[in-house]
């Protein structure tokens, strides 16, 4: 343990000599969860002391396409049912076209005049009489000419945005490597999009507790090729564990008492939208294997092609790594 405190001593000292600083919150309280989540969100909440903050535009550009469309078709269905109904209260003798019957008709009628209005598309067979569904047919015209411009909006801005939607390992690895061990993790492009000019930059936290009060240190973690020219398969990034390293002198135990969390940052440039991108990620101690070895996600088939399976990122065999552990004494 001396050899470890040593190590994270002089990594502290100097960190706090140069200013070494991330943006993250220092704090070490008990039972807190870790900083970023394995998708790269911030597990942090936010409270804005406003009564009303739905963010909408924001949500509808960043939520999944899943929820997207729940959300379009939500909206379109209780916008209707809302016109519905009030169509329905003013009387539906003063909607042409419609014939008066029992109520669930009368209501489907209703609701299928809505959607015309709502759409503008108009077919000519329903039309308002009288003032009163006239002034809620144009309320609901404009209603919808608005709502299609909006989701309009949001739909291309999906579309037009580059996301970052790289494939991390479930697990870091301590790994044999060269004549010694590393830290590494995999990553690999899920989209068909070409990546390239990829770059990563990554910090090493964990716990001081040798203060009286307990403080979370960051130290930036050195990658032995941090850079990669083109990313047409899956790139495999290792640290070093040398004396320099922080990890230095660890067993898992010595990191999950740390509390020690990775934190990653990517960025490259995408080809297909002309941008650069960036995607993030974190491993806590309770993420790392200790003595593994990344077995490759892709091969060559019968044909010749290189084939790249995605399903197998990150998979890994389970090697011996104590001989190369260095001692504790």
């Amino acid at each position: 343990m001396s050899l470890i405190r040593n190590t994270l001593g002089k990594i502290r000292n100097a960190n706090v000599a140069k200013g070494e600083d991330i943006g993250l919150d220092r704090g070490a309280q008990q039972g807190r969860l870790r900083t970023i989540n394995a998708d790269g969100s911030y597990n942090i909440k936010r409270i804005t002391g406003d009564t009303l903050n739905l963010e909408l535009f924001h949500w509808l550009i960043n939520t999944s396409w899943k929820h997207y469309w729940i959300a379009v078709f939500l909206f379109y269905g209780g916008v209707n049912v809302i016109f519905a109904t009030i169509y329905l209260l003013i009387g539906v003798e003063f909607i042409y076209g419609i014939v008066p019957a029992d109520g669930m008709n009368d209501f489907l009628h209703c609701f299928f005049f809505s959607n015309q209005t709502f759409t503008t598309v108009g077919y000519g067979g329903m039309h308002p009489v009288g003032l009163a569904s006239s002034w809620v047919a144009s309320l609901e015209a404009f209603v919808g000419l608005m709502s299609f411009a909006l989701a309009t909006g949001t739909l291309y801005g999906r579309f037009s945005k580059a996301t970052g939607n790289l494939k991390y390992s479930k697990n870091a690895l301590i790994a044999p490597f060269r004549d010694g061990i590393s830290f590494q993790f995999m990553v690999a492009n899920q989209k068909k999009s070409n990546l390239m000019e990829l770059e990563v930059t990554s910090n090493f936290s964990w716990v001081d507790k040798s203060t009286e009060q307990p403080v979370r240190q960051f130290t930036p973690l050195k990658y032995d090729v941090s850079k990669i020219a083109m990313f047409p398969t899956s790139w495999t990034i290792v640290h070093a564990i040398n004396e320099e390293s922080p990890f230095y002198g660890m067993r898992l135990q010595d990191m999950i008492d740390a509390e020690i969390e990775v934190f990653i940052l990517i960025k490259g440039f995408d080809e297909s939208y002309s941008q650069t991108i960036y995607s993030r990620s974190s491993y806590t101690a309770k993420d790392f294997v200790f003595g593994g070895k990344f077995t490759r996600p892709f091969y060559v088939d019968e044909s010749g092609m290189l084939v790249m399976d995605l399903t197998k990122v990150g998979n890994f065999e389970k090697v011996e790594i104590e001989k190369l552990l260095p001692s504790l004494n």
